[in-house]
């Protein structure tokens, strides 16, 4: 039951509303504020934030054709284009954390790759596309073991990227690469070794650091990347303990990859095998749902609750979860209708950015906010 201070809004609505008013705070060099990477708290530059708003005002103006929109995306593209958002000329400049990596390993460069991909769709702009492609192409890929490399600003190539999620993100933005063969075929030696023998708790929650490869794998790329495999597997049962809860807050981030992937690849038989039944149903259960709540990279960071209900449209579950998880969102996030992600967010920036997840979401759902 609502209470006096809430009120029900299409999910469309709340798109729009959200997209005219980030133009507000757009840049005169076409970028949007940046973040500082959520609850991680490294300092970002603009691009993450711009590639967001990017996606978000070329799904907008694909509906509306209103020209105030069109004319802040090729903003944000020529920003995105421009030397500062590649300093070199090869990958992305996404972090400013001194001892990390500036591009922000897979993920960083997955995130400007999707934005560009959505733009060179909807406006016709094919330099977006073979940027895109460009920056893709440039990360090695291991077919051995069936990951990516991550690549430096200056483009040193750097051991394969550790984190499965960003593995899984890399591959599905990789899957929207539709004119490029061999990124495909990668994709799909990606899903055989690596995504679809990711390791599972009980409930079917992804564990944050499921394996990729073997130490004696990694052991070519150096002795680090072969040392942290060591740690993980000798500490193996005290991460599977420790970890639970960021495991929960980014397992719908994980829904999300493998969604976008499903609209590439819909017959694959992973989607039907018991595993990916697993993982599709973890939200479901209790423990997870308490942990949730608790998780700091749960609703006020990867925005979970739309995540899962672009997983749960995409795979066809009933519209009643879908509601019910969009509803879960706005529920933990939003201060009030204009502040749809900024209660209890580390990150207020690049909680709003993240808005641009909806824009996948294909029904016009009645939200309380």
């Amino acid at each position: 039951m609502m209470t006096e201070k809430q009120e029900t809004r299409n999910l469309k609505k709340i798109l729009s509303d959200v997209v005219f008013m980030a133009i507000e705070t757009q840049k005169m060099n076409g970028s949007f504020p940046a973040g500082h990477n959520g609850p991680y708290f490294d300092p970002e530059t603009p691009v993450r934030n711009t590639a967001h708003f990017l996606f978000l005002l070329s799904k907008e103006y694909q509906k509306t054709k209103d020209i105030s929109l069109k004319t802040a995306a090729y903003n944000a593209i020529d920003y995105l284009l421009s030397n500062s958002a590649r300093p070199y000329n090869f990958t992305f400049h996404c972090r400013l954390k001194t001892k990390k990596d500036k591009c922000n390993g897979l993920i960083g460069q997955a995130w400007v790759i999707e934005a560009l991909l959505i733009a060179s769709e909807v406006f016709d702009r094919s330099d977006c596309y073979e940027l895109a492609e460009k920056v893709f192409l440039m990360h090695p890929f291991d077919p051995k073991i069936g990951i990516w490399r991550r690549v430096e600003i200056d483009g040193t190539a750097f051991s394969p990227d550790g984190t499965f999620n960003h593995q899984l993100w890399f591959a599905a933005v990789g899957s929207m690469l539709h004119k490029t063969p061999i990124i495909k075929d990668n994709v799909l030696v990606f899903l055989d070794k690596v995504g679809f023998n990711v390791q599972l708790y009980p409930n079917g929650t992804i564990f944050h650091l499921s394996n990729m490869g073997s130490f004696i794998d990694q052991a070519k790329y150096g002795a680090r990347p072969a040392i942290r495999e060591i740690v993980k597997i000798l500490r193996k049962e005290r991460y599977w303990t420790t970890l639970y809860e960021k495991s929960v807050g980014y397992h719908a981030f994980n829904l999300y990859a493998f969604a976008m992937l499903h609209n590439t690849f819909p017959d694959l038989p992973f989607w039907q095998e018991k595993k990916f039944k697993q993982i599709l149903n973890a939200p479901q259960d209790h423990d997870f749902l308490l942990t949730l709540e608790s998780s700091v990279f749960g609703y006020y960071y990867n925005l979970s609750g739309i995540e899962i209900a672009y997983a749960y449209e995409t795979f066809g579950l009933n519209n009643t979860k879908v509601v019910e998880w969009l509803n879960r969102q706005f529920e933990h996030s939003s201060e009030d209708k204009y502040n749809l992600f900024s209660r209890n967010a580390a990150d207020k920036e690049t909680a709003q950015a993240r808005t641009y997840e909806m824009a996948r979401i294909k029904g016009d759902y009645k939200i309380s906010i």
